[in-house]
């Protein structure tokens, strides 16, 4: 047998039960012991201040408005914790990039600062190279195989770690 002694409540079912203020309870045994709650389903249980249970055997103990309000914020601070998370790798990974692409630039100026002996069977060299936040050495050799034709290997390390590695051979007459 169903009751619902709260001021305007409403309950149906078998031993359904609205005790509160403006509750509803439908289903058997479902039970609305609060004002303006609401049990629907099996078992259903609404003991919050306009609660809402919807289905069997659940339970609700807090203002619904509520409860949805906090799943939106968790939700948007999830999202944004993620994108957020996200800009940051691209960040570094863009940062990280950078540096070695500055570095790479500074190796190439400083294998194009080598210079050789002209004249000479056998000359070597060094040179440096800066480019913003890149830095880097080299060295190099140059032999004369004959009277027109020179052979030429040089490399640079820089500042990422990397090394190139770079050769030519010259000819005239």
């Amino acid at each position: 047998m169903a009751y619902a002694d709260g001021n305007l409540s409403t309950a149906t079912g078998n031993d359904a039960q609205a005790t509160g203020d403006w509750s509803t309870a439908t289903g058997n045994h479902a039970k609305a012991t609060v004002g303006g709650s609401t049990a629907t389903g099996y078992y259903a249980e609404a003991t919050g201040k306009n609660s809402v249970a919807l289905g069997a055997k659940s339970k609700a103990s807090h203002d619904t408005n509520h409860r949805a309000a906090q799943a939106e914020n968790n939700a948007v601070a999830r999202s944004n914790n993620y994108t957020d998370n996200r800009f940051g790798e691209l960040r570094q990974s863009l940062e990280h990039t950078e540096k070695r692409l500055n570095a790479g630039i500074a190796g190439v100026t400083a294998l194009s600062s080598i210079p050789y002996a002209a004249g000479n069977k056998f000359s070597y060299g060094i040179g440096a190279g800066n480019y913003q936040n890149g830095n880097a050495v080299a060295a190099g050799v140059q032999f004369r195989v004959s009277q027109s034709t020179n052979v030429r290997l040089n490399i640079s390390w820089d500042s990422a770690g990397n090394n190139a590695t770079g050769v030519g051979i010259a000819g005239g007459w």
